[in-house]
Formats: structure tokens, C-alpha cells, sequence
């Protein structure tokens, strides 16, 4: 089915996408490489063979979300943490149940996400940094305050700013992601 010329295409295009789906299933960031550089590496070993009956991206994320489920089971059953893994692994399978991917809602799932990244880039310094400190660092008001060394009361002010703003401009990326999924389904 595929020659090295387009499985090397095939690689660039989806890896990355994949291990960010990968990291869906609580996974960190070297498990997820490893489930995708395994997916890939079957891939390659069977092209001969391989028939795919939906599309290639269908496949692909299907193998990702079986490959982490796998994987989770293994690590639940061999690792001195087993608790651990255990829990990451209900959770995951919750998130299969939940999502079902294809591949579609993962890569809305990114859109959102940079559009998000973007609109918390695009507030003033001052208030996107107290945003950070208080969502990304999860300071509270006070700690932000004495942190920056300005009242308790411009922190709050700058966190409601933040937020209004992200709300106004997520409120139009809500709507072009419900449109592009209606046109999915």
C-alpha cells in the first residue's frame, strides 16, 4: 500500500497530531511517542498487506486509542505502581467511550486549543500574565498580589478582564468549530 516516499509523508503528517491523541489517554509524553512510533512501525511492517477499509486518519487515530488502552493494561499489570495505572487507564477508557474517535473531534480538540493559546497571547502583558499566574500556575489572588506586588483588587480586576475577553472571542471560535462539525457529520 505504501512506498517509502509515502509513508515518510504519511509519518510527517500524522505523527505529531497522534501523539497529541495519545496524550488523551494519560499518557505522558514519552508513552504517547512510543505507542505512535509503534502504530507507525506496524504500519510499515505489514504495507504489503495493509488494507484499509475507512480512511488512513480513521486508522490511524483507531490504532492510537487501541495502542494506549493496550499499553495502559500492560503498565497496570507490570509496574510497582499499579494503582497508578490503573486509574490512568479507567480514565482513558472513559475518554474512548466518551469520544469514539475518528480523528475529527481530536483535531477540532486542537483548533480550540490554539485559539485559545492565541487569544491568551493577544491579552495586554500585565493581564495576561495575572491570568497565568492564576490559571496556569493556580496562585490564588493573594499570592498573585503579593507576588507582583500590587493590590488584591487589580488582580481580580485583570482576571475578570481576561476572562471577558477570552469569553468574547471563544464565543465566536464555538461557533465556527459547532458549523465545521456539523459539516463532519
Amino acid at each position: 500500500m505504501f512506498d517509502q516516499k509515502s509513508f515518510e509523508e504519511l509519518f510527517r503528517l500524522y505523527y505529531r497530531p497522534l501523539c497529541y491523541y495519545a496524550r488523551k489517554f494519560n499518557l505522558d509524553h514519552f508513552e504517547a511517542e512510543e505507542v505512535v512510533a509503534q502504530i507507525f512501525l506496524k504500519v510499515w511492517e505489514i504495507r504489503e498487506v495493509l488494507f484499509v477499509e475507512k480512511s488512513v486518519s480513521a486508522y490511524l487515530y483507531q490504532s492510537v486509542r487501541n495502542q494506549s488502552l493496550n499499553y495502559l493494561k500492560q503498565k497496570r499489570t507490570f509496574s510497582r505502581n499499579k494503582e497508578d495505572y490503573a486509574l490512568k487507564l479507567r480514565q482513558a477508557q472513559l475518554f474512548s467511550a466518551i469520544s469514539e474517535e475518528d480523528g475529527t473531534s481530536a483535531l477540532l480538540a486542537r483548533e480550540l486549543e490554539q485559539q485559545i493559546k492565541q487569544a491568551i497571547d493577544n491579552l495586554p502583558d500585565k493581564c495576561r500574565e495575572i491570568f497565568l499566574l492564576s490559571r496556569g500556575e493556580n496562585l490564588s489572588i493573594k499570592e498573585i498580589a503579593e507576588k507582583l506586588r500590587i493590590s488584591t483588587n487589580t488582580v481580580q480586576k485583570q482576571i475578570s478582564i481576561a476572562i471577558a475577553k477570552l469569553r468574547e472571542v471563544l464565543s465566536y471560535c464555538m461557533a465556527g468549530i459547532l458549523i465545521a462539525m456539523r459539516n463532519f457529520f
